[in-house]
């Protein structure tokens, strides 16, 4: 895990430059909250007129339930580090985007579905998107996307009972990003 933050924070140093208006922006996806209140945030600079980098994260804390009524939680903390292409200019249009994402996660009682599965998964991810410009610094920002990699997991029979039902390590295809997101642009 060390590597990979080193790696990251040297990709952004290579990245930095100085940096004139509308090259750098932060979003956060009103998507996520959704999904049990997970807080996010991304920040992107433009490299080119075609180019931004972008590192996110999004964290998760919270279960909800009690023991009556069963648990439901999707309890997350996921780093990202990635590159859009943006064929008219960045931050405005269409644009495909590549990243590198690492996950720790805790889920269980979603859908009905009592047991629970905890692990670490890492991998790359595609997303396209569409970004609306409504005013000069603020965007909307729609987008679709997935990621596969490996994750080590451990299944449990409930999400509080901590009886193991497997484990072990297993390859993933998942969808990963809904977004529709507010981006204020410097």
């Amino acid at each position: 895990m060390k590597s990979r933050v080193i790696l990251a924070a040297a990709l952004l140093l290579a990245a930095a430059r100085p940096l004139n208006a509308q090259q750098v922006s932060v979003a956060t996806n009103a998507v996520d909250y959704l999904n049990l209140g997970a807080l996010n945030g991304e920040v992107a600079v433009s490299l080119g007129r075609h180019l931004s980098l972008a590192a996110g994260a999004v964290y998760n804390p919270w279960s909800y339930g009690s023991e009556e009524k069963g648990y439901l939680q999707n309890r997350q903390r996921n780093f990202s580090l990635g590159m859009r292409y943006w064929p008219w200019h960045t931050y405005s249009g269409w644009w495909v985007a590549l990243k590198g994402q690492y996950r720790e996660y805790n889920r269980g009682g979603l859908f009905g579905n009592q047991k629970s599965e905890e692990g670490d998964a890492w991998g790359s991810g595609l997303a396209v998107g569409y970004a609306l410009m409504l005013s000069r610094h603020l965007n909307l920002d729609f987008g679709l996307g997935a990621w596969a990699g490996t994750t080590a997991y451990t299944t449990y029979a409930c999400p509080r009972c901590g009886r193991i039902l497997e484990s072990g390590n297993k390859v993933f295809l998942q969808p990963d990003e809904m977004r529709a997101a507010i981006v204020y642009l410097f």
